[in-house]
């Protein structure tokens, strides 16, 4: 999979819907044949997919946003005792709403994000990227979320949608934690989820193909993102 970055480029002939294809089965094909490729396209198509999915989750999602939303009113009570009835409904509906409507934002804000620190990585570790490239990296790397929010709908139906916790649905090891555990502990180990090494793992080869990173070093990158995603979760659960 992590074939060296010198090996020979197929010729950049395929249509953004064969990338989209090919990059389930043959990622490091579509990443070297993007060497030169538009980012926009690419981060626009994985943006709206991931808004659509997100919004078709919502009610699978319900009992999690439900259970985060009492913790966070009553960690605000406990803080602020002299809060009243009226401000405490009035917080809870500027949290429902920025959940509902939080993700129109949130998605391609997570894209353009992940695609600065790819196209930062790439500059560390002495590869040749463009910010676009950056991005392209990104969203095809991305694209697995999607999958992971199909798995998570088809559960929701099948399990009649009763996860209190946010990795009771995942494909990984915060399956099977205690959501009442440590938090910061709980958000790190859930990080060992299937479509999250996934995404590091596309991101690895596209420094590899794309930017044109020794593999090694870009495995080490990979390694390194991975730890960085972990960073807010390490924090809290030293916090």
């Amino acid at each position: 999979m992590f074939a060296s970055a010198d090996s020979p480029s197929p010729p950049a002939s395929a249509s953004l819907a064969e990338d989209f294809i090919d990059i389930w089965f043959t990622p490091s094909t579509v990443f070297a044949r993007r060497v030169n490729g538009g980012a926009w396209g690419p981060f626009l198509i994985t943006a709206i997919l991931l808004c659509v999915l997100f919004y078709a989750a919502m009610g699978s999602m319900q009992g999690i946003f439900d259970a985060e939303l009492a913790k966070a009113l009553a960690e605000a009570r406990a803080t602020t005792p002299e809060m009243t009835d009226a401000q405490a409904a009035q917080m809870q509906g500027i949290m429902e709403g920025s959940i509902r409507y939080g993700g129109l934002v949130a998605m391609p804000i997570v894209l353009v994000g992940l695609g600065v620190i790819v196209w930062l990585a790439a500059k560390v570790l002495g590869g040749t990227l463009s910010f676009g490239g950056g991005i392209m990296i990104a969203s095809f790397a991305y694209l697995p979320k999607a999958l992971d929010l199909l798995v998570f709908i088809g559960q929701g139906f099948v399990l009649d949608g009763d996860a209190t916790a946010r990795f009771q649905y995942s494909v990984g090891v915060g399956r099977f934690l205690d959501p009442t555990m440590n938090q910061g502990v709980y958000n790190l180990l859930g990080r060992v989820d299937l479509f999250t090494i996934w995404v590091t793992v596309l991101i690895t080869l596209g420094l590899i193909h794309t930017a044109k990173v020794e593999r090694s070093k870009a495995i080490a990158g990979g390694v390194a993102l991975w730890i960085i995603g972990g960073l807010p979760a390490l924090l809290q659960a030293f916090g």
